[in-house]
Order: C-alpha cells, then sequence, then structure tokens
C-alpha cells in the first residue's frame, strides 16, 4: 500500500458528454442489506475481539424490500461454516476521524488509524468473519427419511466411496455420467480415476408423494 497518493477520482465526461457511472468515479451509493441484532444491547461492553465471548450469538435480518423474493438469496448459503459480513459502525455517535488514534492495546500510546481496528475512520465500515449456524426463511423441501441436511450430505459420500456402479459400467461407460438418488436428493456425478466428482444435486419428489 502506498503511503501517499492523489486526491481521489473525479467525475469525467465520456466522449459524448456524459458524465461516467458513478463506479467509475469511485463514488458508491449503498443500501443495507439487512441489519443485525446482537445479545450485546449497547456499545459499551461489546468485546473488541471475537475470541473474548465466543458464546455471544447474533442474527442477520435481511430486508424483505431488496428482493422481490428474498428468501432465493439465502439459497445455498446453509452448505457454509463461516460468511463475511461487511457492516457499518453506525454506534460511532459521530462523524469526526483522527489520522492518529490510541487504542486501548498500546496504553495511550498513539499510532495511524489504518494499522489499527478503530471504528473512527474517513469511511466508518467494518469487516467480520461470522460462524453460521442456521438459515432460516428458505424455503426447502423436508427429507423423508434422513433427519438433517447433514445426515444425507454424510449418506451420499458413503454411496460414492463405494462406488455404486456395475462391472459393466466401470469397464465400459467410464466417460459418462451417473445418476442415483437417495431420499429426496438426485445425485449427478462423475467417476474418475480413484475420485468421485459430484456435479449437481437437486430435489427428486416421487409422483406418489
Amino acid at each position: 500500500m502506498r503511503g501517499l497518493e492523489e486526491s481521489g477520482p473525479r467525475p469525467t465526461a465520456t466522449p459524448c458528454g456524459c458524465i461516467k457511472p458513478a463506479l467509475e468515479t469511485g463514488n458508491l451509493l449503498t443500501e443495507p442489506i439487512g441489519y443485525l441484532e446482537s445479545c450485546f444491547l449497547a456499545k459499551n461492553g461489546t468485546p473488541r475481539q471475537p475470541s473474548i465471548c465466543s458464546h455471544s450469538r447474533a442474527c442477520l435480518r435481511i430486508r424483505k424490500s431488496i428482493f422481490n423474493n428474498p428468501e432465493h438469496s439465502l439459497m445455498g448459503l446453509e452448505q457454509f461454516s463461516h460468511v463475511w459480513i461487511l457492516f457499518v459502525f453506525h454506534k460511532n455517535g459521530h462523524l469526526s476521524y483522527k489520522a492518529k488514534v490510541q487504542p486501548p492495546r498500546l496504553n495511550g500510546a498513539k499510532t495511524g488509524v489504518f494499522s489499527t481496528r478503530s471504528p473512527h475512520r474517513p469511511n466508518a465500515i467494518g469487516l467480520t468473519l461470522a460462524k453460521l449456524e442456521n438459515v432460516e426463511g428458505v424455503d426447502q423441501p423436508s427429507f423423508r427419511y434422513f433427519q438433517s441436511a447433514e445426515e444425507a450430505r454424510r449418506a451420499i459420500e458413503a454411496v460414492l466411496e463405494a462406488d455404486p456402479r456395475s462391472v459393466y459400467r466401470r469397464k465400459l461407460c467410464q466417460d459418462r455420467l451417473f445418476y442415483f438418488t437417495v431420499d429426496i436428493a438426485h445425485v449427478t456425478c462423475w467417476f474418475g480415476d480413484g475420485f468421485a466428482e459430484v456435479l449437481k444435486i437437486k430435489p427428486f419428489l416421487s409422483p406418489c408423494s
């Protein structure tokens, strides 16, 4: 990172005289996609480090007005263990900031604001890594036999490890896709030399269900 740069980009016009889009000039207009609620109701006492209170919990509620079908934006998110969250330090109380700050860890010594986690900075934006425990509000077909998605995943892995293909398919159809269904999961996969690759998993609902 360079220590000093020239002043930021200015809105410039295209050959036709039109102003360039905001993304090209660095002027961004953002809109919150949701709001966080945590077990800490006030700024005072909120830990600066997540490891200090590993039992703390929070809930991120997505605004329904962002999408016509907001539940679609959450599909597939449950497959991940953690999520990155960009947020605004809305509890700063004021918009002023200084080039040097006094973080608690330095016991009064000053240092550059960009070498700290100070919320008082030119753009009051924070970044955090959060452990994802569950996703609610997503309409997904329920399993008929498995009790959870994790249990279904382990079952699919067990089937793949055992290689369910017949001898004929293993010898003469090595380059073809293989399909199988377990519970309501229809799996499309491909077997290579000593490995199996899952290409697609989609819900399968039998006519009698």
